[in-house]
């Protein structure tokens, strides 16, 4: 009998200890991370100080630097303004990015990345009376904008002009995110409920109700596998092709992020009020293991490849994360 107890207390250990992670890269940036893209080595990380900074992934250093003016608040003070969405064009070439204004507003920059010596051009004013919260490019001209009513526009850049607006529910935006085709958009709200929205058509396709029986935050989708996060302390996991849902709780803390590896196989939420962050297996349902020393909460996730993540906190810190699930 006790040999039989070792044998499975060894087997235990092997596959407890079968996940590793190392921390790669620690990054320090202008202000609190609100949003991180990645292009072809570099992170585009969105500052809540008027700053996009753009990190070269190798060094872990601030290679530029993109300023957004200060706005002023209603004492007439200038304030630094919260860049709160940014996105790179699929060929690279600009770099578009929702920056706080005056009376609540939004100004929408574009950037031509060519050009060294170039400088954000606002393409959108607080006056387009679009309330724009996210933004992401479906292709080199057009991008999607998530819009805090709980609406989707896609927006033609060159011809400067909205292609459709659609409601998609009844609360008020959280977080979209688009799937690695471009295709699918995932958004998420007050309700809990996650949106899903065929990009080209225009057309809200499907609600999965309840992901979070509360606000979620966040939202990822990669081939066909959405996760959520919210404030009912649980990221869940919805497979839109086999309707399978798994649910991973937190340590009685709020899942204020969440990511997914390009498979969808992996993924990643806010853990616990230590800042670790839970990597799981989506499918099989199981916590493979954590991701711990971030000393504030993390608030973007982002998976670069299968096995690397970077995470952006609230304290200006980035971690690049190597895992072997």
């Amino acid at each position: 009998m006790g040999r039989i107890l070792i044998f499975f207390f060894v087997i235990y250990i092997s596959f407890a200890s079968a996940f590793e992670a190392s921390l790669e890269k620690k990054a320090k940036v202008s202000g609190a991370v609100s949003d991180m893209v990645f292009y072809k080595g570099k992170l585009f990380v969105a500052t809540e100080r008027s700053k996009v900074d753009i990190v070269d992934l190798q060094s872990g250093q601030i290679i530029k630097s993109i300023k957004y003016p200060f706005f002023e608040d209603f004492m007439g003070e200038l304030q630094p303004a919260k860049v709160f969405s940014l996105d790179v064009s699929p060929n690279g070439k600009n770099l578009i990015t929702v920056v706080q204004t005056i009376r609540g507003g939004k100004d929408v920059y574009l950037l031509d990345l060519t050009k060294d010596n170039s400088k954000p051009v606002k393409i959108l004013t607080r006056k387009s009376h679009l309330p724009i919260v996210k933004v992401r490019y479906v292709n080199n001209n057009q991008v999607v904008f998530g819009l805090s009513g709980d609406e989707v526009v896609l927006f033609d850049i060159p011809q400067k002009k909205q292609v459709y607006r659609i409601s998609v529910g009844m609360s008020f935006f959280s977080d979209m995110a688009l799937d690695n085709n471009r295709k699918l958009l995932a958004v998420v709200d007050e309700s809990g409920d996650t949106h899903i929205v065929d990009v080209k058509k225009g057309k809200l396709i499907r609600d999965i109700e309840e992901m979070n029986k509360d606000k979620a935050f966040s939202v990822d989708i990669k081939n066909d596998i959405v996760i959520s996060g919210g404030r009912d302390k649980k990221a869940t996991v919805f497979n839109l092709k086999t309707n399978k849902k798994r649910e991973f709780l937190a340590d009685d803390f709020m899942v204020f992020s969440v990511g997914l590896s390009p498979s969808g196989k992996i993924g990643a939420y806010v853990y616990n009020d230590k800042y670790d962050v839970a990597i799981i297996d989506t499918d099989l349902g199981e916590k493979l293991g954590f991701l711990k020393g971030h000393k504030s909460t993390p608030s973007h996730i982002l998976f670069l490849s299968e096995n690397q993540l970077a995470i952006g906190c609230d304290n200006k810190e980035i971690y690049v994360w190597r895992i072997k699930p």
